[in-house]
């Protein structure tokens, strides 16, 4: 399998739209989408999902014009069916239960006595791959819609251009340009032999584990990255650093690139302040810990599972979830 198969397997990963990069460049083009008989528009509530009977709420444009949102849609791309394509939008309502208003007990929403503002992080495990992914891509480019206002130069308010990729300072004498920012992040599968190494963080509830990550720093290539967290959490050397997948992780704004590596030795000593509890554990020692309530494994929705399982079902022929408890934690 190459990287970009197993980066799809990663929940959020799914790149269901065109994001139509150079027709965005176009404002006659712009205006025209956003005015477009069929657009739709998914509804959010700053970092939260608006739902309708825990659905993603996706408005018609008819059903657009009849609310009063502040707003500037933000353009996601184009998708397409029946070889015709139609605009797609996020909307952030800052109250829905006052904006939203007008949409109930009519229509479509004629059973419907409230909208819902759901976590995504919640309700992601009850979406197919393909509407998971485009609520976060709406969810991180709405983040930073919202906690980027002014521009970082001289402080003069930001406007959305190119249908909200980008924000262009106001300012004639700057017009400097914003870019959604990205916080890069190496997560890493560590084995030495058989043995898989998992630990716990000082900040997770008891039985917790998972596999370690951090931040990229400035001026770091990815693979120092991964020798420096193992070494700063576990003070362990590893080598053979390899390139296993990717995952947008919208919570807020990160990108994940999963990595295995191999340990030199099995002797670790614990970053006080992050990490609680390590482990080396064979396939079955884990499989026996999470079946016996000792240790609760990533849920499906991180990458992190993804590369703990790519090595479960290698020792064992077996997949992860077999074992999974169903209150599998999601952080």
């Amino acid at each position: 399998m190459d990287h970009h198969s197993r980066s799809l397997l990663n929940t959020f990963s799914a790149q269901p739209l065109d994001r139509a990069a150079h027709q965005r460049k176009d404002k006659r083009w712009l205006a025209e989408q956003e005015e477009h008989p069929n657009a739709r528009f998914l509804v959010l509530n700053n970092h939260n999902i608006v739902t309708d009977k825990n659905r993603p709420l996706i408005l018609s444009q008819a059903q657009r014009q009849q609310i009063d949102i502040a707003s500037t849609p933000g353009l996601l791309g184009l998708s397409v069916e029946n070889a015709q394509a139609y605009p797609v939008y996020k909307i952030n309502s800052q109250q829905p239960d006052i904006e939203l208003a007008p949409l109930l007990k009519a229509g479509e929403f004629a059973d419907t006595q409230q909208f819902d503002a759901v976590p995504l992080r919640k309700l992601a495990p009850h979406l197919d791959n393909t509407m998971a992914s485009m609520c976060a891509y709406a969810s991180v480019l709405n983040h930073w819609h919202e906690t980027t206002r002014f521009c970082t130069r001289c402080g003069t308010g930001l406007q959305q251009k190119e249908g909200g990729l980008i924000q262009q300072c106001n300012s004639e004498d700057c017009r400097h340009i914003e870019f959604p920012r990205i916080n890069s992040a190496v997560i890493m599968r560590i084995t030495h032999s058989d043995k898989i190494l998992l630990a716990r963080q000082d900040t997770w509830p008891e039985r917790r584990f998972s596999v370690l990550a951090g931040f990229v720093e400035v001026g770091e290539t990815l693979e120092s990255a991964v020798q420096r967290e193992v070494y700063e959490e576990v003070k362990i050397r590893v080598e053979n650093i390899q390139y296993q997948s990717s995952q947008p992780w919208p919570f807020p704004n990160s990108l994940m690139l999963g990595y295995s590596a191999e340990a030199i030795n099995t002797d670790f000593e614990l970053e006080q302040d992050d990490i609680a509890e390590a482990l080396w554990l064979t396939a079955d020692e884990l499989r026996k810990k999470i079946l016996g309530g000792c240790i609760i494994p990533p849920s499906n929705l991180s990458i992190s599972y993804q590369l703990i399982n790519d090595w479960f079902a290698v020792q064992t022929g077996q997949m992860l979830s077999e074992y999974q408890p169903s209150s599998a934690w999601q952080d």
